[in-house]
This record gives C-alpha cells, sequence and structure tokens, in this order.
C-alpha cells in the first residue's frame, strides 16, 4: 500500500506530504541510533519523537513514511524539515503498539 492510500483509508493526520511510496514494511523506535542501523528502507516507521532529528534520520534510513503516535504534533523545526525534504509525516492518536497493528493490518505486512 503506499502512503497516500495508508493515510486516508487509516485517517492520519497529515502533515507532510512527499512522493507517494509503497510501504513494504515497518519499524518501530524512538533511539535513533538504532534506528539508522536497524530499520530497513521503505518502512512506516512509527515513534513519538517530534524534533528535527527526527527527518534527518528519515532520510538516512530512506523510509517512506514516519508516523508520529500518541497524539504528537512535530515541532516546528521538524515540519519546516519535512516539508523541504518532501517527507511523509503522518500524525495518529493511539499508541505505537495499536498503531503498529493498524499499519500492519492495512499495509499486509
Amino acid at each position: 500500500m503506499k502512503v497516500a492510500e495508508l493515510a486516508e483509508k487509516a485517517g492520519y493526520t497529515v502533515f507532510s506530504e512527499g512522493e507517494d511510496r509503497e510501504i513494504e514494511n515497518g519499524y518501530c523506535g524512538d533511539f535513533l541510533s538504532n534506528i539508522i542501523s536497524r530499520a530497513p528502507d521503505s518502512c512506516a516507521w512509527l515513534t513519538v519523537m517530534n524534533n528535527v532529528n527526527v527527518a534527518a534520520v528519515a532520510t538516512l534510513i530512506d523510509c517512506a513514511c514516519i508516523l508520529l503516535c500518541e497524539g504528537v504534533a512535530p515541532d516546528d523545526a521538524l515540519l519546516a524539515r519535512a516539508k523541504m525534504q518532501n517527507i511523509w509525516l503522518l500524525g495518529a492518536k493511539e499508541n505505537v503498539f495499536e498503531e503498529t497493528k493498524r499499519v500492519a493490518s492495512l499495509c499486509g505486512i
């Protein structure tokens, strides 16, 4: 499933849009060094981190999208960088566990 379709079907808030890529898998985490070394390409990255470093890591790991969970909104610097770098930045109300189940179910991963 592509990011735009996931955002629509799940009812996620769209903070920033990017290239409408296929989501091939997922990764959950907030410890940036783990994410850099372990997150697979084209993943949906689920996190509660909302600072500008998230955009830098998203670019390094080549994720399909970032999903901010638990009602977290991006800070101003992250939002500006995500828009500048055309990174999909989505928002969800539920916790990481619940949103992981939703993404996996909708994307078939």
